[in-house]
């Protein structure tokens, strides 16, 4: 296991290196065009008056010479560990349906009656204006979520939407990986390559944009029609020609990891001058949609207490802190339903009862749903997530924050804890699992309020994520566990 970790975290640095070299390259070439296109005039003067000579000469041995155009093969990144030679790409998953009509209906939000790769005409609109949506790339690397952005092109996000909803993605291999230019690419149910005839529609692309790290791209027109790219750096350096690209959205902060993780598989293609594909297939299970409401108050009562049993809305954002919703005469658990396990948490109301009441409120909301556990860190024994907007340690919150309950805890392995900054009363939605004595690290500081303690089956689990820590560059507080770690939900049970 610590060899793999190794092993994936040099891979990841020779890519960095590798594009650093390219980028820097690329800079020169620029810089000095002028003196290399007078250069390569006189070469090319000289070789012709050479040939010419040797034309005279009757001689036709043309075997040291290479074509015009012809582009010679460099030393390449080497191939991730365990591959031998250019992999294959796995077939398609199989033709879809045909839909035909003058417009696409929208899809049905439980699921398509069947999968539908074909389409007569460009979808309706189906997409709410007033409400936030969410891409969840699941992959067979990870989850990827991407923040869909209706404003930057609202015609594409909403027709990629529809193309997501009636499957049109599931089973698809990304294709196409390029760690000098920065991404990946998919998005080919046909024949899982660029050439892949697209959707059958085409929409308007935005005019041409500076792109930045995180983005997902979109073709909206042209030949690549409906394949997305996924960038991994802040500079984009495409090496083949993308048409009608448009932003649709920014990926969250953890889910980066998972296109770097990616990138590190890549292997260059023998038969062309750029690119290749990963060492091992990435395959996008399917690409879910899920929407919010950002401004919930306007249409649902806040003011009360959600549903006991769940069957409330997600909300994700509210005007002010919860009312207290809990029975101090009973006893509530938290029930965390993972892609590592299930984790049973028993909440301290009786001694932390705005805490653990805040947290109960916010999980029958569903505010932890399809949340990562998107930081480990062995060096303090702990385990964070609770960041629906970014799943990353600079989510916004809820909008509101929490009065700090005492001060001077001590932290023990199996309790859940309130995150929070320096500041005083400054924890909101963020928690962090204590997993081993290395936590009591933090018993100096004593200022994050512990809520709850989870049983011994809990314990194994979280001890098992905390073990698949792998460093992350991208980050700032060091890794995550590999591979991701998904909350499915949080529900409150409630006894006594």
């Amino acid at each position: 296991m610590a060899t793999d970790k190794r092993q994936r975290q040099r891979a990841r640095r020779q890519v960095a290196q590798q594009r650093a070299r390219v980028t820097e390259s690329r800079g020169r070439i620029r810089s000095r065009g002028v003196r290399v296109a007078l250069i390569a005039a006189v070469i090319v003067v000289a070789v012709l008056i050479l040939w010419l000579v040797v034309r005279d000469d009757g001689s036709d041995d043309t075997s040291g010479d290479a074509a015009i155009g012809e582009t010679a093969q460099g030393d390449g990144p080497d191939a991730a560990p365990g591959t031998g030679g250019f992999p294959d790409l796995p077939p398609p998953p199989g033709p879809g349906g045909e839909l035909t009509g003058e417009v696409t209906p929208c899809p049905d939000p439980a699921g398509p009656a069947f999968r539908v790769t074909s389409f007569e005409s460009a979808p309706a609109q189906c997409l709410d204006p007033e409400l936030d949506y969410t891409a969840v790339f699941d992959t067979t690397l990870g989850q990827i979520r991407v923040a869909l952005d209706q404003e930057a092109n609202s015609e594409a996000v909403n027709a990629f939407t529809a193309l997501a909803g009636y499957g049109y993605y599931d089973g698809t291999a990304v294709f196409y990986t390029d760690p000098t230019g920065g991404y990946i690419q998919g998005g080919s149910p046909h024949t899982n390559n660029a050439d892949d005839p697209g959707p059958g529609f085409t929409v308007a692309a935005d005019e041409a944009e500076e792109f930045r790290q995180g983005q997902l791209l979109w073709s909206a027109e042209g030949d690549t029609t409906g394949q997305f790219l996924l960038l991994a750096y802040d500079e984009f350096l495409p090496s083949q020609p993308v048409s009608g690209l448009t932003s649709l959205g920014q990926i969250s902060d953890g889910s980066l990891s998972v296109v770097l993780d990616t990138l590190v598989l890549h292997v260059d293609d023998p038969d062309t001058a750029f690119g290749g594909r990963p060492s091992e297939a990435v395959i996008v299970n399917s690409i879910a949609i899920q929407s919010t409401d950002p401004t919930p108050e306007g249409s649902i009562d806040l003011s009360g207490c959600p549903p006991a049993d769940g069957s409330g809305p997600q909300v994700l954002d509210f005007d002010g802190p919860q009312p207290m919703c809990l029975d101090a005469s009973k006893q509530y658990t938290a029930v965390f339903d993972t892609t590592a396990g299930e984790m049973r948490i028993e909440l301290d109301v009786a001694n932390t009862p705005i805490t653990a009441n805040n947290f109960a409120v916010l999980a029958r909301y569903h505010y932890y749903d399809n949340t990562l556990l998107f930081r480990t860190d062995p060096g303090i024994g702990i385990i964070q997530g609770g960041a629906p907007h970014t799943n990353s340690p600079s989510d916004p919150g809820p909008g509101y924050t929490i009065p700090d309950e005492g001060s001077g805890f001590t932290y023990e392995p199996g309790q859940i804890v309130m995150a929070r900054t320096a500041a005083p009363n400054s924890a909101s939605a963020q928690f962090f699992f204590a997993v081993n004595e290395q936590t009591a690290r933090l018993n100096n500081q004593g200022t994050y309020v512990v809520f709850g303690q989870m049983d011994d089956a809990s314990l194994a689990v979280v001890e098992a994520i905390l073990a698949s820590h792998v460093d992350q560059p991208n980050n700032p507080l060091g890794g995550g566990p590999e591979p991701q770690v998904i909350v499915n939900s949080v529900t409150i049970e409630e006894s006594g």
